[in-house]
């Protein structure tokens, strides 16, 4: 039976199984698995790629999209892939590219610059590239006008993309599970994903065919390019149940084997040894990210590409600086568009002529979770245009106002999904837009809720524990990290790491401690209850095991606190 508690921070806790005292292990692990509703155990924990991965053909459209990929590859037709700057774009170009270099086949490619480009395909670049055939990966599902020119221009266009569709724009073809035509049932795919069961088809009809025998090519494992699709499944935050759940699971494997030259660097750099879902969503992905962000994406493209370990070391630190770079411009631009909130609105929504169009994404997210309300950041360059990238709350589809708003003249472009979305707008507009805004954004207000599996007493945490947890990974959307309320701690010690982080020791009244990290809680009310409160406490967080010089410890990443029950 759940119960409910209001924490310190004025927050719902939601704890599952609040009053029945549990078995630990045994009973735990049963009860992880019947909060997250899986009835099949042995298929869950034992995940197989190869029992969820569904015939390529099975998609409207894919058959087109190979038959014409194929026929690029066997006349020595050039082809170029066109993708986008985020973790889906580049993973999905850079399994292109790796498996194109293996079968020696003629190509490029091109991913625009974000300030200078904007995202998806444009007339440019399909003039630029209309000698030959073109791919557009993560990309191109409402880009009616470009893919109009396309077509006029007898250029061919394969469009394997994931985002929403009101229409289905002219092509060779459009593989999307959000086809309106579509029945299948992997919505939640990424374009990776996608990408990943073209080239499975692609692969199977050229074995079938003969074609390796023929050019005396060694078939590709393409089972191996599963750690390009774990990147993108976990970084483009889609739920990791069934087929994604697989790809990240045996991705992850591959990851483990250190093939990719570029993973295998960035690895090299990490201080933790383990390599989960969360190494991904935390350390490669942020790091993939921030050359899209504040410079060119081809740097992250080239370390997921190259075949040069020396180039591959070179990369990764480039892009480790990068992100430390990204992370003092997003740092200045949450205090200022913090200043800027109105507490009043259901809605938040800021804008800077200076902040930089290549993070806003993140400050939305930011100010999201500190508010628990939808976030529009938008950026105005200096002709007046400003590019918005949003961030929504659960229950609250913000995609459906976007297309709103383009409706009614006032929002030029945009789109995305119901939680991560963006737009374009004049900025002459933005009044008006505040004004849409107000009467659009309507929702019942609720507090904000932190879930939680269980109580778990501190003394009953132990490496055994977090192995039977673990067996529940790789966890992210749609598989929650197992989340639990440990009772009856005191704060032994409170210290402040890096620039905005609170690290604290927690003790039971056994003198049983664990170190726990509160992320970016300074200048919260977390943070100051955690620096100043000392009567005990529970505490909500979720546990890992982590690692220094050899010795493998157990850690609390600490959400919130309150009175002891």
């Amino acid at each position: 039976m759940s119960c409910k508690i209001v924490s310190l921070t004025q927050k719902v806790w939601d704890v599952q199984e609040g009053s029945t005292p549990l078995k630990i292990p045994d009973d735990l692990f049963l009860t992880l698995l019947k909060n997250r509703g899986i009835e099949k155990i042995n298929e869950f924990v034992n995940v197989s790629l190869s029992a969820w991965l569904p015939d390529p053909f099975e998609f409207v459209d894919m058959e087109k999209a190979i038959q014409r990929i194929i026929k690029s590859i066997v006349s020595g037709e050039k082809i170029t892939i066109l993708g986008d700057y985020d973790v889906d774009g580049v993973s999905s170009t850079a399994l292109f590219i790796n498996f194109f270099n293996h079968l020696g086949v003629d190509h490029s490619y091109h991913i625009p610059h974000r300030a200078e480009e904007g995202y998806g395909l444009n007339i440019n670049n399909i003039r630029r590239y209309g000698d030959s055939l073109i791919i557009a990966v993560d990309c191109g599902s409402s880009s009616r006008d470009e893919l109009h020119y396309a077509r006029s221009q007898n250029i061919d266009v394969v469009v394997l993309d994931h985002h929403k569709m009101s229409f289905i724009p002219e092509a060779v073809a459009i593989v999307n599970p959000h086809r309106p035509d579509e029945k299948g049932q992997y919505k939640n795919l990424c374009a990776c994903g996608l990408v990943f069961l073209c080239i499975w088809g692609i692969h199977k009809i050229l074995s079938q065919n003969g074609f390796y025998d023929a050019k005396k090519i060694k078939e590709p494992d393409v089972m191996e390019y599963t750690d390009l699709v774990a990147l993108a499944t976990v970084c483009d935050v889609v739920d990791l149940v069934g087929l994604n759940r697989a790809f990240v699971s045996h991705g992850i494997q591959m990851i483990k084997r250190r093939k990719n030259l570029g993973i295998d660097a960035m690895i090299s750099i990490n201080k933790e040894s383990e390599i989960t879902s969360d190494t991904i969503a935390f350390f490669f992905g942020p790091r993939i990210n921030a050359a899209g962000r504040i410079a060119s994406a081809d740097t992250s493209l080239k370390l997921l590409t190259t075949r040069n370990p020396i180039e591959a070391k070179k990369l990764a630190l480039q892009l480790d600086e990068l992100n430390r770079e990204r992370q003092a411009i997003e740092a200045q631009i949450v205090e200022e568009a913090s200043d800027l909130v109105d507490e009043n609105l259901k809605f938040i929504c800021s804008w800077n002529e200076n902040w930089h169009v290549g993070v806003v994404g993140i400050v939305a997210g930011r100010l999201k979770e500190k508010y628990n309300k939808p976030c529009i950041i938008i950026s105005i360059d200096k002709n007046g245009d400003g590019k918005a990238s949003c961030r929504s709350i659960a229950g609250f589809d913000i995609a459906d106002v976007i297309n709103k708003g383009i409706a009614k003249g006032i929002i030029t472009s945009g789109g995305g999904h119901a939680l991560a979305a963006g737009f374009s707008i004049s900025a002459k507009k933005i009044n008006e837009l505040m004004d849409f805004l107000k009467a659009e954004i309507k929702y019942e207000v609720t507090p904000h809720e932190l879930y939680a599996d269980c109580f778990l007493p501190l003394d009953s945490i132990s490496m055994h524990l977090m192995k039977n947890i673990s067996a529940l990974g790789p966890f992210g959307m749609g598989n929650r990290h197992p989340k639990f309320v440990i009772p009856n701690l005191k704060i032994t010690s409170v210290r402040i790491i890096g620039q905005n982080h609170i690290q604290t020791t927690l003790k039971d009244n056994k003198n049983n401690t664990i170190k726990a990290i509160s992320f970016k809680s300074v200048n919260t009310k977390l943070g100051d209850i955690l620096l100043n409160y000392r009567a005990t406490v529970d505490v909500l967080g979720g546990l890992s095991v982590g690692e220094w010089k050899g010795e493998k410890y157990i850690n609390l990443f600490l959400e919130d606190i309150a009175e002891c029950a």
